[in-house]
């Protein structure tokens, strides 16, 4: 009978004339999710616009003729929010990875495995919230189902983490180059956003197959371009300077965007304590207020980007400001109120709208004419200009915009004010739009290098319960007695509700003698350091870690967000368990990923083994125990460390060993391994 090892040779050999090597299976699998890709983005705009049609050209426009009249779009936007909420509430609920922040961190911390089950649902939100008007944008929710069909594919096909990680940023470039009809953005979005600068050259070549196959096929279908196609012309090159103010002035609103954005984000979770579809039919409710009196500002607002852009509507100054400032207000009061959506499309809007303002001052102040560049040139500078700020990725903002207007002649004015305006935005807020989503959860990206393992965990795995406390009411002498027994330097100060007043140390006690020569009608409270840094469970370890780090202590207490009541605390050993705790997640999932494409390539079984005392290979070299001829071992875990077997390595009880094995000999092993009674012959 032929060993397993040369069977798994066999049948890899057999495999080889198709699968020539890994990359040219990522390959093929780039071309399929590609097509894939471009297929699910076609269906997500017909998505959109059948509910335009419902929600705008039939609800709105009926309800226009009623007593209802100016105020249909209110109905209509509340009607929406209704149901956008309803579905992420009832089919999505909350998640851990959200929105293009959330691809980013999944790719740094758990392989770019994402839970692509829950996509449907959310893409058919987002078409509702795009139909029906939300000021939101296609771009988050197409990148979502790239990203998630590349996810599917890598998981479905027991790729290694690495390369899902590289599928997922293939699905998000496919997305942005059927959403925008621009491969070229795609590609840069991908190694820009989604692998945060961290890719070779397979990668893009991975990447760039993908982006073409999916804006292949959509140009297919529709071969217009999304805006445009304009002709618009520098008049003179020595006008370039005067795109320079414009990249200045546009980097602190670019900042204002984004800080707008959490503000409302921060402020709706706080204050407005509704169910998730009542909230949302609220923010449908403010937006459709605005859209009364403005509505350009509803939905992508495409056709007012292309009036501006093309110069075919003249807008007066002053709308062009309000419009602007309307639509960065009505987008961040869409996405903190739940509709689903990108800022993308909204940075854009804002981006061409105070271009075009900036425009006609120039043209006002050096006096219009033929030979004055116009201002839908400097529009289309605020396009990139905008996005770039508030994103933080320059190359695909530029791409963007070239590939969205079909107009590459206006290279060096859009290049100088995305520079001016990222360099000015960054000094402002250092982060940007998805990097500061993931710093205010605590995970601090690295770019080019892999994150920290421990950022994927939370406190509330590592921390200590009970925490040590005391009552503020309690005397001297009970603190003192409490702390020598309890073996500890510092406890917690609770008031009667259990809630985390402040913390005492040793320290703070002798003080308290020393000072009153212990005056007995002192209590815990008088003494105790008020205010103390908290963390709470759900905060990222890293958190934690940086607390404790700047303000030089050794632990910190856990409290429950909002109430405030102590639920632990959480130390330097909590956070070597901790680590401890990731580095095991994180061989669990690599063993369990190779163990699934090893099953796959070759058909071999796995088994697994946890090393029992009676057992006859414990203590034993792996040179020295008969093993089945149809067996080999291929990894021993101890401790959450994982070995390379050799013929040296000794085993010893508790070790988890992993074979490949036929199942013929499956209770040889067990008898070997676990001690286990073989049965009869």
């Amino acid at each position: 009978m032929t060993s397993v090892r040369t069977r798994v040779f066999n049948r890899l050999s057999m495999t080889s004339n198709f699968y020539t090597s890994e990359n040219t299976r990522l390959l093929i699998l780039a071309v399929c999710l590609g097509l894939a890709t471009g297929i699910a983005i076609w269906v997500f705009r017909t998505a959109i616009d059948f509910f335009h049609e419902i929600f705008i050209e039939g609800l709105q426009h009926e309800l226009s003729q009623t007593l209802i009249g100016s105020g249909a779009a209110i109905f209509s936007l509340a009607l929406a929010g209704l149901l956008v909420g309803w579905l992420m509430n009832r089919f999505v609920g909350e998640e851990r990875h959200h929105g293009v922040a959330g691809i980013m961190e999944s790719v740094a911390l758990i392989g770019g495995r994402l839970p692509y089950q829950r996509m449907p649902f959310k893409a058919l939100a987002s078409s509702i919230s795009l139909g029906a008007g939300a000021s939101v944008g296609p771009e988050d929710p197409s990148v979502q189902i790239g990203a998630n069909l590349g996810s599917m594919i890598g998981q479905k096909t027991h790729l290694s983490e690495e390369q899902v990680k590289l599928l997922v940023a293939a699905g998000a470039a496919s997305a942005i180059a059927a959403a925008f009809k621009a491969p070229i953005a795609g590609v840069f979005f991908a190694l820009e956003v989604i692998l945060y600068g961290s890719f070779s050259s397979a990668a893009v070549g991975v990447v760039v197959l993908s982006a073409v196959i999916s804006s292949a096929f959509t140009q297919a279908i529709e071969p217009h371009p999304e805006m445009g196609p304009f002709a618009h012309t520098l008049s003179s090159p020595l006008e370039i300077p005067l795109f320079v103010p414009l990249g200045i002035l546009l980097g602190p609103i670019a900042s204002l965007f984004i800080r707008w954005v959490y503000f409302q984000h921060d402020w709706w979770h706080h204050h407005i304590h509704l169910p998730r579809p009542l909230r949302t039919a609220l923010a449908g409710v403010l937006v459709g207020m605005v859209a009364i009196f403005l509505p350009e500002i509803m939905g992508t607002g495409r056709e007012t980007m292309n009036e501006v852009l093309s110069g075919e509507a003249k807008f007066a100054l002053t709308l062009l400001l309000i419009l602007g400032t309307a639509k960065l207000l009505m987008t961040g009061v869409s996405i903190a109120g739940g509709f689903v959506g990108g800022i993308f499309a909204p940075s854009l809007f804002v981006g061409t709208m105070l271009g075009g303002a900036y425009g006609l001052v120039m043209d006002r102040i050096i006096g219009g004419g033929s030979h004055v560049t116009p201002p839908e040139v400097y529009a289309v500078a605020g396009m990139a200009g905008m996005m770039a700020g508030v994103v933080r990725s320059p190359i695909t903002a530029i791409m963007l915009v070239f590939e969205l207007t079909n107009d590459y002649r206006l290279i060096l004015p859009i290049m100088l004010t995305t520079v001016i305006c990222v360099l000015i935005a960054e000094r402002i807020e250092p982060s940007g739009m998805y990097i500061l989503g993931l710093r205010r959860k605590g995970i601090h990206l690295q770019e080019g290098r892999d994150i920290d393992l421990m950022q994927g965990v939370k406190v509330g795995d590592a921390m200590l319960k009970p925490a040590p406390s005391i009552s503020e009411k309690a005397s001297l002498v009970e603190l003192r007695d409490t702390l020598r027994k309890l073996r500890t330097f510092s406890m917690c100060v609770v008031d009667d509700d259990g809630s985390l007043s402040g913390i005492v140390t040793l320290s703070d006690l002798q003080r308290a003698y020393d000072n009153t020569h212990g005056e007995k009608s002192l209590t815990v409270g008088d003494i105790c350091t008020r205010n103390p840094i908290t963390v709470t469970p759900d905060d990222v370890l890293w958190t934690a870690i940086r607390c404790m780090s700047v303000n030089d202590v050794g632990r910190l207490p856990v409290v429950e967000p909002g109430t405030h009541k102590l639920v632990g605390f959480i130390g330097r050993h909590g956070v070597m368990r901790a680590y401890n705790i990731a580095i095991a997640r994180k061989l669990e999932d690599q063993h369990t990923a190779e163990r699934l494409r090893l099953k796959t390539l070759t058909g071999a079984h796995t088994y697994e083994y946890y090393l029992t005392t009676n057992a006859p290979a414990n203590g034993k070299r792996i040179q020295e125990i008969q093993w089945p001829t149809e067996s080999v071992v291929a990894s021993v875990q101890r401790g959450g460390r994982l070995i390379v077997p050799h013929g040296s390595t000794q085993l010893l009880t508790g070790d988890k060993l992993t074979l490949v094995a036929d199942p013929l000999v499956e209770n040889e092993l067990a008898y070997l391994l676990e001690g286990r009674t073989l049965p009869p012959h």
